[in-house]
């Protein structure tokens, strides 16, 4: 990791990502949440037989709930490197902002999986486009508002 300066103090300040690391993070680690969601839409429809198409929408929001906790506490951990254990703080606080900054993507998703699916897209796919298409969002929103402090340099 590199060092970051303090614009205030011109302090190097080595726990402090770099916007490029923490991008490069945010697109590794979200790879594993989109691996996450793509696998449990899998065993979803594919082994436990929820394949009608409303049964595979059902199971589009189940997973990507499931995706998005996850994706939450690791880009907590590893992005911003956010070591605070205040339960308060993460689930009356940043979760529920964090799931209003994925949530604009979320919506997308789920308007956007039924027309895909008429459009005869394989489900997979179409999951992995809603993927792509929230990501951007949620990474911007999520610095801006939900780890803000990290980003900082606040003690979160």
């Amino acid at each position: 990791m590199s060092e970051t300066r303090s614009k205030n103090t011109g302090l190097k300040l080595p726990f402090i990502p770099s916007r490029l690391e923490r991008v490069s993070l945010f697109l590794v680690l979200g790879v594993s949440a989109a691996l996450l969601n793509l696998a449990l839409a899998y065993a979803g429809v594919d082994l436990l037989g929820f394949d009608s198409r409303l049964q595979q929408n059902y199971v589009n929001v189940v997973t990507m709930e499931i995706s998005l906790v996850y994706s939450f506490f690791v880009y907590r951990a590893f992005v911003w490197k956010i070591r605070n254990r205040d339960l308060g703080q993460i689930f009356l606080r940043q979760l529920p902002l964090y799931h209003l900054s994925a949530g604009s993507g979320v919506l997308a998703r789920i308007a956007l999986f039924p027309v895909l699916q008429a459009l005869g897209v394989h489900y997979l796919l179409n999951v992995a486009t809603g993927i792509l298409l929230g990501a951007a969002v949620n990474y911007v929103l999520s610095d801006r508002f939900v780890f803000k402090d990290a980003r900082a340099g606040k003690k979160t």
